[in-house]
């Protein structure tokens, strides 16, 4: 019931700022503020309207050149003004308040997406853009791909629940991992693992001693720090994460830099994967 009720407030709210609740019009300017929600708006057929993101955004790869409104929580009215936009998609985390409140108090209408740390909150997100956007059978369309994803994912889960540690290289800074409450985390319980770093929420830095000591039975990182490290063979040379066992032994699982940011329309097929190379490899053990 609680998830009807934010649908049906997301629609009435965005009516009375002018759009059709039943989709008949459609916004020409939308700027999208987060990778899951600039993901969602052209995943549904509305990305020619998509004049402007955040720097989170990165696919589809039409965006890169598309104007930056800058990093989601730190955005800037004037900029985002300067645009003209007819309507701003963004993700639960942007911000900061102030500038959305100002943006509001000038009429631009704001949809804010709920949580996408969790997957169980992507059909919500798809068909409250859908509604602002007017697009809502595309978004029932989607959704009905996102649950058959889903239910994909379950028939592939690994039953043993091997240890997964989930490692993610942050510039000369400390590589970080990912407790509870994070969309790392979230993947490992769906694919079947377990999370070593449960103890604690959050993404948090990790030491060196903390990734030599760890014996988890695989490591899962974004693809990007994979790429920063030019392939496996590189990661394994690093001094820092080169030193973690299942790094060492190639026993490697990833996941697009885009989906840790949070969950897309992407994302449920993309764990699917993964979830079916973990079996693999176990059943291969």
């Amino acid at each position: 019931m609680r998830s009807f009720t934010t649908i049906l407030c997301a629609i009435f709210s965005f009516a009375m700022l002018g759009a059709n609740a039943h989709g008949t019009e459609r916004p020409g300017r939308v700027i999208t503020v987060g990778a899951p929600a600039t993901e969602i708006v052209f995943a549904l057929g509305a990305g020619d309207s998509v004049i402007a993101t955040d720097t989170t955004s990165t696919r589809p790869e039409v965006v890169e050149a598309l104007p930056k409104v800058g990093y989601m929580r730190q955005l800037a009215s004037e900029g985002i003004i300067s645009l003209k936009p007819d309507l701003i998609v963004a993700v639960e985390k942007s911000g900061p308040e102030n500038v959305l409140q100002e943006l509001g108090d000038l009429g631009i209408p704001i949809v804010k997406l709920p949580s996408l740390d969790e997957m169980k909150n992507l059909p919500d997100a798809i068909a409250i853009a859908g509604a602002a956007l007017g697009r809502v059978v595309e978004a029932q369309t989607l959704t009905q791909k996102i649950r058959a994803d889903i239910a994909d994912l379950g028939a592939v889960v690994e039953p043993n629940r091997p240890s997964i540690i989930f490692l993610m290289a942050v510039g000369h800074g400390k590589p970080l991992s990912a407790g509870n409450h994070t969309t790392a985390a979230e993947i490992i319980d769906l694919v079947g693992g377990r999370n070593p770093m449960a103890e604690f929420d959050g993404f948090k830095p990790v030491s060196a001693e903390v990734i030599a000591a760890d014996q988890s039975d695989y490591v899962l990182l974004p693809q990007s720090t994979v790429d920063q490290y030019g392939g496996f063979e590189g990661l394994k040379t690093d001094p820092v994460l080169g030193l973690n066992k299942a790094v060492a032994n190639g026993r490697v699982l990833t996941v697009s830099s885009s989906t840790i940011l949070g969950f897309g329309p992407e994302s449920a097929s993309e764990i699917r994967d993964v979830a079916a190379f973990l079996h693999k490899q176990e059943q291969g053990r």
